[in-house]
């Protein structure tokens, strides 16, 4: 029963995270999606070694490595091009946050 607790809370914050992101202009639903899919195709990438290549064989550590060695080489792709995705105003990701910590 404690899992629910830990769902509730869960959609709880990406609500609030959603709309704070909405209220200052930072939002982008495509960002979003892109995000859910990318995590998906990590997923994949990661567990796909473990169901193709027996926990038993010599190969096991070779394929664990390079599906973790490439997702890693993926994710840091996916940093650099969400830096660069723009918001509805135009702006970058980057120049927004550069923008918002300037005002503090």
């Amino acid at each position: 029963m404690g899992w629910l607790l830990v769902i509730a809370l869960q959609i709880y914050f990406v609500v609030a995270g959603i709309r704070q992101e909405e209220r200052a202009g930072f939002w982008s639903w495509s960002k979003f999606f892109f995000a859910l899919g990318f995590a998906a195709l990590e997923s994949v990438i990661v567990v796909l070694p473990i169901f193709l290549v027996g926990i038993h064989s010599r190969y096991f550590g070779w394929a664990c490595g390079t599906g973790w060695a490439i997702a890693a080489a993926n994710f840091v792709w996916f940093i650099l091009t969400c830096r660069r995705w723009r918001l509805p105003d135009g702006r970058t990701s980057l120049q927004a946050y550069r923008e918002e910590q300037g005002k503090s």
